[in-house]
């Protein structure tokens, strides 16, 4: 009777510790943060030049990425063309036709500042650091010189551009916000860089050979859907 006696105690203190791990485990997956530089979606951007494919920081810029992403949805982007090339400085789309029409949007965005962490120098001084930046090929929205002003135009950056950057000491929101990043045909990004520019109805910069977004699509959204009949 003692020997059942004790192996049933050795069973429910082994049950226990098991029950105890497993507590730990999900505590720790549940309050685990998410993680900023991942990549949460992916955007096909299929134009004239070749096609580009864009990783969004989800996590980090939520506002940023799903403004995009109801715009990519909407076909808003499609047929419409990069229409300013600054050589080693950028690649712009999302706003004008090939006849340099804007297109109507939706109303602005607020801006958002990405993620950053807390450093501390030689001296003890403490100070933030982003984790985003402008380096090269970064995907991010454009804007007019007010802060909340983006809708759907955005820019890829040909080279790294620094002095893009919000600072994230200062208490209102600034800079530009790198929402995302190119993943692959980051030749058909130098290709759009390298093309010849003019001014056309009073915009500087304007490829002479329209570069045009064919398409634009969310990868992974089409797979599930029901089938149209």
């Amino acid at each position: 009777m003692k020997k059942k006696s004790l192996i049933f105690i050795v069973m429910f203190l082994l049950f226990l510790s098991l029950f105890s791990i497993n507590s730990c485990k999900s505590r720790t997956k549940e309050e685990a943060p998410p993680d900023p530089l991942e990549i949460t979606h992916e955007v096909m951007l299929e134009t004239n030049k070749g096609n580009i494919k864009l990783g969004l920081y989800g996590n980090a810029m939520p506002v940023s990425v799903e403004n995009f992403l109801s715009y990519v949805r909407d076909r808003f982007y499609d047929g419409l063309i990069f229409h300013r090339v600054v050589g080693n400085f950028v690649v712009q789309g999302g706003g004008f036709d090939k006849d340099m029409v804007q297109k109507e949007t939706r109303p602005p965005i607020k801006l958002e500042m990405p993620p950053s962490e807390e450093v501390t120098d030689e001296s003890g001084r403490t100070s933030k650091r982003l984790l985003i930046s402008h380096d090269k090929y970064v995907l991010a929205m454009a804007r007019t010189r007010i802060p909340n002003s983006a809708t759907s135009q955005f820019y890829i950056t040909l080279s790294p551009q620094k002095r893009l950057d919000p600072n994230p000491n200062y208490n209102e929101p600034n800079g530009y916000a790198v929402f995302g990043k190119v993943l692959e045909g980051f030749e058909v990004v130098d290709a759009i860089g390298a093309v010849e520019t003019s001014t056309k109805k009073g915009h500087q910069g304007v490829p002479v050979e329209n570069v045009v977004i064919v398409k634009a699509s969310v990868l992974g959204d089409e797979v599930g859907e029901p089938e149209q009949k």
